[in-house]
């Protein structure tokens, strides 16, 4: 998915730079009070909620961003995955022996290599296919490799061979550096094992950066919820006492 690495670096950076700001900032703590202290005065209650309510809205305003754009990214990934699965069985192909793909790359069926050799066997180079493939981006203007480019080099050819072997060249994107490309061509070219060992390298990368983003979003989550508790409704003695009494303990 396009959209990953920025998702990362924006929730990445935003966790980082707010953690550390917890660390170093006196009146905002990761937690001063817990929400069921029940020892707290008066006297005490205006200001740990005070610093709870700063801790709040540092986390909500500074997650929001990374938070925003991965709920915007997430159906178009799923969509993605959906369009691979939708893949199976569809398409010619020249039957045979098979790749012995991995079950957790998460691809419907493995491959024929005789499908994948049909593919890998194309004369016409990564530039060629750049140059006369379509430039609907940015990317395929400044000579950028597209599947669409890609796909439109290889006609006649089994279109799960070909989402596979694009797929293994780059991580949850629809675009490659032409030399990583010829690079990785070339290695599946020379080594039958080539392909499966490096497709489940780059979905082992997807996967785990997918995983880190929901683990830093975890956190945010975490900690704006417990803000939220501590600020505004600190007394409150958790879910044993009901939703409906929070506005009994509301400062």
């Amino acid at each position: 998915m396009k959209n990953l690495p920025t998702i990362l670096a924006s929730t990445f950076f935003l966790g980082s730079s707010i953690i550390c700001n917890c660390f170093v900032t006196p009146q905002a703590p990761l937690r001063l009070k817990s929400t069921t202290d029940l020892s707290l005065s008066e006297a005490d209650i205006p200001a740990a909620a005070e610093d709870a309510r700063k801790l709040f809205f540092l986390w909500f305003f500074g997650g929001s961003g990374g938070g925003g754009i991965a709920l915007a990214a997430f159906p178009k990934m799923f969509a993605r995955f959906q369009g691979v699965r939708n893949l199976k069985g569809v398409g010619p192909t020249l039957g045979g022996e098979a790749i012995g793909l991995n079950p957790l790359c998460g691809y419907p069926e493995d491959l024929s290599r005789a499908d994948v050799d049909k593919i890998l066997k194309n004369r016409m180079s990564v530039e060629q296919m750049v140059e006369k493939g379509p430039k609907d981006s940015m990317w395929a203007q400044k000579g950028y490799l597209r599947y669409e480019a890609f796909e439109a080099a290889n006609k006649n050819c089994n279109p799960l061979a070909l989402k596979v072997i694009f797929d293994a060249m780059t991580t949850s994107t629809s675009t490659v550096d032409p030399e990583t490309a010829k690079e990785l061509l070339d290695e599946f070219k020379a080594d039958n094992t080539a392909l499966k060992r490096v497709s489940l390298q780059s979905k082992a990368k997807g996967y785990s950066a997918i995983g880190l983003l929901l683990f830093l979003l975890g956190i945010t989550a975490n900690i704006t919820g417990e803000a939220v508790a501590a600020g505004w409704f600190p007394d409150w003695p958790g879910f044993s006492a009901g939703i409906t009494t929070i506005p009994d303990y509301w400062i």
